[in-house]
């Protein structure tokens, strides 16, 4: 029985996961058409983040997954910020669109740009990122630097992909810290404690559940005054306040 039990379970996990990525996929079939109007030019990007943001509340609607945001402070709107996230899972992007506010770029992997119809975002308003080309990614960076001087935010995952060990976080990369030093712009680390249990994927092996996600969304780190020579100090100072938050509800769980 108790095998049985299990069995059951994990079957509908399963269906639950095929069922948030056929919700994912309509959402964005009926929305296709008016991002490809407004990605046509960047002055429709502000626009086109809020329809992506729209797309994430629908999503959680119709799966049953509730974000549960809590901002240590109050962020200044008017000002670039550089968001920093842990990235354990899928939902880790939808959620992220929720705290970014309406202007700003997702900095990510170039795989990204490979999907068809998703790539439509990393053909206009995000940034990909091939680190396996050293000019590819100098040309990224770049990129994301006039982004900041244009005013916009960008969100980042420094792990630089799903960390295979969550909840335990991976390496963070150097490339964000350095670019919030070089702009003198605020690091905003965010921790996401519940994706990792909601939604796992593994291949074609995918399971998961609606339910509570909770977010932090950390008081911003200032640049102002930083050196390069201070990118690794700034790097560890995110890790560790993200992978205390990790552990200490790791802990009461």
């Amino acid at each position: 029985m108790k095998k049985f039990k299990c069995k059951c379970k994990k079957a509908a996990r399963t269906l639950w996961a095929w069922y948030y990525f056929i919700i994912f996929s309509l959402i964005f079939l009926l929305l296709y058409p008016a991002f490809v109007v407004l990605l046509r030019n960047p002055r429709g990007y502000g626009v086109a983040n809020r329809l992506r943001q729209l797309w994430a509340r629908l999503l959680f609607l119709f799966t049953g997954i509730i974000p549960v945001i809590t901002y240590r402070c109050r962020l200044d709107r008017s000002r670039p910020y550089v968001f920093c996230a842990n990235h354990f899972s899928y939902l880790d992007i939808p959620v992220t669109a929720l705290v970014a506010g309406p202007s700003w770029r997702f900095m990510a992997k170039a795989e990204l740009k490979k999907i068809p119809l998703l790539n439509i975002f990393f053909r206009t308003v995000d940034i990909s990122v091939d680190r396996d080309n050293a000019w590819e990614s100098f040309q990224s960076y770049q990129e994301g630097l006039r982004s900041v001087e244009q005013g916009m935010n960008l969100v980042v995952f420094p792990e630089g992909r799903i960390s295979p060990q969550a909840p335990r976080l991976v390496p963070f990369k150097t490339g964000p810290f350095r670019l919030a030093i070089e702009k003198q712009i605020p690091i905003v680390p965010l921790t996401m404690l519940d994706n990792w249990r909601l939604l796992q994927v593994n291949g074609f092996r995918i399971e998961g559940q609606p339910g509570r996600t909770r977010v932090i969304v950390h008081e911003p780190i200032e640049t102002k005054g930083l050196t390069v020579s201070e990118v690794s100090a700034l790097r560890q100072r995110v890790f560790e306040l993200i992978a205390n938050d990790l552990k200490q509800v790791s802990v009461h769980e």
